[in-house]
Formats: structure tokens, sequence, C-alpha cells
């Protein structure tokens, strides 16, 4: 099994009842080749995903250029600025892709420290309040003091930041978003809750799935990424991340992460 596994089969299993050591080894290594057999079949999801993203737009731009080239179409602005348009939506996949590589890979380039939660939340919200204005939101803050977690701070900011770019994203003009910190026992509770259109609920279990888009983000055209990039980002750091949005709208999300004491 060990041969067969080593040479690309990866449906490879030992499937035999032994003893003592012998089957605690049995069963480690089904259940590594178990591992390995998911790992791949989410390495092809991805390849497939991320083609299917990016076929769209260079279809789009590739259509856009040849009928410039052919002389079927005047480059007016109009024109230019769609094809510009679609450049940038290609820019934008590639980074939140690399953002992603990155993410996943966080644990092992964590940075950690003494972190001031309050204090973090804060700095990203000053850092995201042009966006979040340019939205038309009104913004709230709760945050208690003295709540301190062991954290990559340029991390823990990153993910903080991209649940605020998602409520710019999807909540109306007139919407709010309150960003809340507290202690609460043993743990560190970020929120980021909004009165937007909220979230269906049959989407409510894949938000945090990589390239996945709802109704509501197909519509505004995003990549599927931001989330997914926050759940690797906070269980990197030994904490969970959860979204909660009941039928009449609105969407909480909440990050849970180890209290420093």
């Amino acid at each position: 099994a060990a041969r067969a596994l080593a040479a690309g089969d990866r449906s490879a299993r030992a499937g035999v009842s032994a003893p003592g050591e012998l089957g605690e080894l049995v069963t480690a290594f089904d259940g590594m080749a178990e591992e390995l057999n998911r790992a791949e079949l989410g390495r092809r999801r991805l390849a497939a995903d991320v083609a299917h993203e990016l076929r769209t737009p260079l279809a789009g731009l590739q259509a856009g250029l040849e009928e410039l080239r052919d002389g079927f179409a005047e480059p007016d602005p109009a024109r230019l600025a769609a094809l510009h348009d679609q450049t940038l939506r290609l820019g934008r996949i590639v980074g939140d892709l690399a953002e992603l590589s990155a993410a996943e890979s966080a644990a092992l380039s964590l940075r950690p420290a003494d972190v001031d939660a309050g204090a973090m939340a804060r700095e990203a919200v000053t850092a995201h309040r042009a966006q979040l204005d340019a939205a038309g939101l009104t913004v709230h803050t709760d945050i208690a003091g003295g709540v301190v977690v062991r954290a990559d701070t340029d991390r823990l900011h990153q993910a903080l930041g991209n649940l605020l770019s998602n409520a710019a994203r999807y909540c109306r003009p007139g919407d709010s978003v309150t960003v809340r910190v507290r202690a609460q026992r043993d743990e560190a509770v970020i929120e980021v809750a909004d009165t937007g259109p909220g979230i269906p609920a049959d989407e409510r279990a894949h938000v945090f799935e990589r390239l996945w888009r709802g109704t509501s983000g197909r519509r505004v055209g995003g990549s599927g990424i931001g989330l997914a990039v926050v759940r690797e980002l906070v269980t990197a750091h030994g904490g969970t991340v959860t979204a909660s949005s009941p039928d009449g709208g609105g969407a909480t999300f909440t990050i849970r992460l180890p209290l420093r004491r």
C-alpha cells in the first residue's frame, strides 16, 4: 500500500486489522492516505475554480480587443473603460489568490506578540474609513479595553480589514457597521456586525469556502476569496470565525481568539 501511494495511487489503503502497535500504524497510515486524497481533490477543485474565475474576464477582454483590432468597433472612451475594468478584475483575482496563498501558509510565518485587540480594531477601522464612507455606511465601535491576545498584529489587522471590506462591498448606502471587541471568559471576541441585506440561509454554511460566491457575490463581482483568507488567518492563530445572519437581514462575523492572561 505504501508503494502504491508513493506511486500516485491516492486510493491505496492498508485495509488490514492488526493488534497493538501494528494496528495503530495501519490506522495512522490509512488516515494519512485519506488526508492526502482530500488534499489532492482540493487542489484539483481549486485549479478548476481558478480557471473558471479567470475565464470570464479574459474572454471579455479578448473579444473586445479583437473587435478593435478587426475594425468592428471604435476605440471610444466607453469601450476602452470597459476593457480597462476587465483588466482590473483580473488583477483583483490574481491579487486575492496571492493573498489566499499567503494566508494558508501564515501559520509558518506568524510573528506573535501581545496585541491589544481593541487598539488593533480601532486602527483597522481607521484604515478602512474611506472605503466605508464611500459605500455610504455609518460606522460604530463598541470596544472594551484590556483585551489582549497573542497574535501577529499585521495578520490580525488583515483579517479584520477583510471583514470591513466585505461589509463595504455588500451593504447598501445608509446601512451601518458596528465593530465590537470584548473579553468573554477565556476568549477575546471581535465582531463585525452590519445591517445589510444579510446572507441567505442556504448560503451561510459556505461563506468561508475558497472561491465560493453567493448570489450577492455574483452581483457585486466579488472573488469569493476574502472570507476564506479571514478563516485561514484566524485558524493560524488558534481561533475560530463564524457568520450568523437572521432571516430579516443583517450579518455578524465573529472572531474568537484565546485571551492572553
